[in-house]
């Protein structure tokens, strides 16, 4: 597996490229534990749990994070909700679990969202295209 794990959070107010894609690294070491939330029809989101390292800052230790939620959306613009179908594995919580696990040996890894589990239509035969909207340390 990689040491970190890069999450593309491209929420951004206007569509890509024309604006830039915020990457963010999580160490791989630091992640206790991956947990999907949301309700059918509502905003999805993943929690990442972290070791909560201190960071030394000035000498002393600052505390650390414990957790990152990572939002999906449809748009790169405005967060739209991907459709999540009950009863199928949550596609968010999986690509977290695949990107832990890819490039063996490697430095960094990109944890990429496919598409979302909404019923094929003539628009979207595959679904819609899910990105990583927000990101919030707490």
């Amino acid at each position: 597996m990689a040491k970190f794990i890069k999450f593309n959070i491209t929420l951004t107010g206007a569509v890509q490229p024309n604006a830039p894609i915020s990457p963010i690294l999580v160490n791989v070491d630091d992640i206790t534990s991956v947990a999907g939330i949301g309700v059918a029809g509502a905003q999805s989101s993943v929690i990442i749990g972290l070791t909560g390292r201190a960071a030394q800052t000035a000498g002393a230790a600052a505390p650390g994070y414990q957790t990152l939620t990572l939002q999906a959306s449809t748009s790169a613009s405005a967060l739209v909700a991907p459709t999540l179908v009950d009863g199928q594995v949550n596609p968010l919580v999986n690509a977290v679990h695949s990107a832990m696990t890819a490039n063996p040996g490697g430095v960094v890894t990109t944890c990429s969202l496919g598409n979302d589990q909404a019923a094929a239509t003539v628009a979207l035969p595959n679904g819609a295209q899910m990105f990583w909207g927000t990101a919030t340390f707490a």
